[in-house]
């Protein structure tokens, strides 16, 4: 009786695990969002995503390794996959709050750069002047404190799923079916 009540004590929690790397993936985030705040680099949007979807995947990784460490490497498809969702969620919570009170309390002007330089881009790639005004307003009524926040969960939930799919397939590693 004491083997079986010493296993389930030593089995490894993946939310401790997922609170981890949520918290350390969502630091990541907010010290891009700053740099990029300060430094009003709002203008390479490819970059950014570059950058974001690498901190993911970093976060993702480190978590899913740590889970298999204590798991004594062992981790299936659809841990990786709950963890990877459950540590983007968390980092997108704690980006889409750090962004909402820079907005808010910082720089309330920020939107306006943002939409700026989307405006900019977009020129850039031919778009008319009629469909920049309709855009720029729609972009605009964006950026509505509850708004950005929903749509940070929303994103991290997405580009987490899509990325744990692929990083729990290839991290993935079962028990012997013999052992």
């Amino acid at each position: 009786m004491t083997d079986t009540s010493s296993q389930l004590e030593s089995k490894p929690s993946i939310y401790a695990v997922a609170i981890k790397y949520g918290l350390l993936t969502g630091l990541l985030y907010v010290i891009f969002a700053t740099i990029s705040y300060l430094t009003e680099n709002y203008g390479n949007f490819f970059v950014a995503l570059l950058v974001s979807v690498v901190i993911s995947v970093i976060g993702i990784v480190l978590a899913l390794k740590e889970f298999r460490k204590q798991n004594d490497g062992l981790m299936s498809y659809g841990q990786g996959l709950g963890l990877g969702i459950m540590v983007s969620i968390i980092a997108g919570i704690i980006s889409g709050l750090f962004s909402m009170l820079y907005i808010q309390f910082i720089d309330p002007g920020m939107p306006e750069k943002l939409v700026d330089a989307t405006m900019e881009q977009m020129a850039a790639f031919g778009v008319d002047d009629d469909m920049l005004d309709s855009q720029r307003e729609e972009i605009m009524a964006s950026f509505t404190p509850i708004k950005q926040l929903t749509s940070a969960i929303t994103n991290a939930f997405f580009s987490g799923l899509i990325l744990s799919l692929i990083i729990a397939a290839v991290m993935k590693h079962k028990r012997p079916e013999f052992e």
